[in-house]
């Protein structure tokens, strides 16, 4: 579970921001709070709110950078992707700086790192305990590209102090030290390094779900979920399953199928999708937006499946593509494993409402907090509608918006201390959270062009 974010200069990010997961004053929606193994009180969910371009969606960016960079790593000699804030003039000659604080099955871990595009200046894990902190490692590169770093004892209780100093002093500059200890089978490291990898789960507006196809196709107890979900969301879909498809009619080159049943895909998981090595399975996006469940049969040759949506004409049946479902109907299918068998998983979507009715919004995030399991659902959002707290608590609303130097600005409802009568809804629409858009009066009635 992630109990706090921190991010400084990047992209319109200038000064450091801080999300926090750890929850406010005693107040209502209790089981909106989970506890960690180490009995740490974390809060399920945190809704964004801000006008367009008040940057949002660089706080999920900020941690889709920071994961991609732990998960992938780079090539010798490459720069460092970062993009630092640009509008202050000393900004973008200054590192940037990410941290997370997370628990990881029985341990609680702060990571980070500050870094440029030519290097890791710093890097540190700490494993935090209830009143102190044991460090894991903690990294520095030199002024000549040379990576320092010091262990703790629990570290290397079962890996060589000789061996781990040797995998930390041949760390290039532009690499993790965390990814490096990784790629040497340093075991101890699995833990932090799988959360990132495994539990959180960051979902873009046009990202799709991986094993959705693969789950309807081998789950009859997925397949019904995932339509009993359709219809409570009024699609007017009955059933969902998997239809095989000529090889033919995919607008792709055979080579290129073969090729990318070989290489994966770079879709965002699912909570409980298998492993693509073990199934010899992938999910293909098509360039006129199919998706396909591609496998090799036993005989070797490769197999399409399409998913396909199911209505009645009284007791006739009507197929039809997911391609021919509406954007609302694609993304639920989308957003069905955030609520359908995961646990322990830290979901950040962005853009929640895309393509979605208001009252489907509000119904998957109701849905989420009546799991009661120990997911944490993270998401930019402009539906007001969620504003309402007999739906969520004052600590899980936050505003981003706008300094006058154009620097996001993170701050939470609950430093308002708002009253537990107040329609926030109402508040928030007429400014007085802040985080919304102000229009001021340059463009006078009768001078706008048709």
């Amino acid at each position: 579970m992630l109990i706090r974010f921190t991010a400084e200069n990047f992209r319109s990010i200038n000064e450091e921001i801080v999300l926090s997961l750890i929850p406010g004053r005693m107040q209502k929606h209790g089981d909106h709070v989970a506890l960690t193994d180490q009995e740490i009180k974390v809060l399920r969910l945190a809704l964004l709110y801000g006008p367009n371009a008040s940057g949002k969606s660089n706080v999920v960016r900020a941690m889709d950078f920071a994961r991609r960079l732990i998960v992938e790593g780079l090539p010798a000699k490459r720069e460092i992707p970062v993009e630092p804030f640009l509008l202050d003039k000393g900004r973008p000659s200054q590192p940037s700086r990410f941290e997370f604080e997370f628990n990881a099955g029985i341990h609680t871990y702060a990571y980070g790192f500050v870094l440029d595009r030519q290097r890791v200046y710093e890097e540190w894990l700490y494993l935090v305990k209830l009143h102190d902190e044991t460090p894991l490692f903690e990294r520095k590169t030199d002024d000549n590209d040379v990576t320092h770093a010091n262990f703790g004892n629990i570290a290397t209780k079962d890996v060589d102090p000789q061996f781990l100093r040797y995998v930390a002093r041949g760390t290039r500059p532009n690499q993790l030290l965390l990814t490096e200890l990784i790629e040497n089978n340093v075991g101890t490291f699995d833990p932090p390094y799988n959360w990132f990898r495994n539990r959180l789960q960051i979902v873009f507006p046009h990202s799709h779900a991986r094993g959705i196809q693969l789950q309807v196709h081998k789950n009859q107890k997925y397949s019904q979920a995932l339509a009993a979900f359709l219809r409570e969301m009024h699609t007017g879909i009955e059933e969902v399953n998997t239809k095989q498809v000529d090889l033919e009619s995919i607008d792709l080159p055979m080579e290129m199928l073969a090729n990318n049943l070989d290489a994966g895909n770079n879709s965002y998981e699912t909570a409980n999708g298998a492993s693509d090595s073990e199934e010899r399975m992938v999910i293909l996006d098509s360039s006129l937006g199919h998706r396909y469940l591609l496998a090799r049969n036993d005989t070797g040759q490769i197999e399409a499946h399409a998913l396909n949506t199911r209505r009645f004409i009284g007791d006739t049946p009507v197929d039809f593509e997911l391609l021919n479902e509406s954007d609302g109907t694609r993304r639920l299918f989308d957003l069905f494993p955030i609520l359908y068998g995961a646990e322990d998983r830290v979901f950040v979507i962005d853009e929640l409402e895309r393509s979605l009715h208001p009252s489907l919004v509000r119904r998957f995030v109701d849905i989420f907090l009546e799991s009661k399991t120990r997911n944490q659902l993270i998401v930019t959002t402009h539906e007001s509608t969620l504003l309402d707290l007999e739906l969520v608590r004052r600590d899980e609303i936050w505003f981003v918006e706008k300094s006058p130097s154009g620097a996001s600005i993170l701050y939470s409802l609950e430093d308002f201390k708002p009253r537990h009568d107040l329609d926030i809804r109402r508040g928030y629409l007429q400014g007085r959270f802040g985080a919304i858009p102000i229009f001021g009066s340059n463009l006078e009635p009768g001078h706008m062009e048709a």
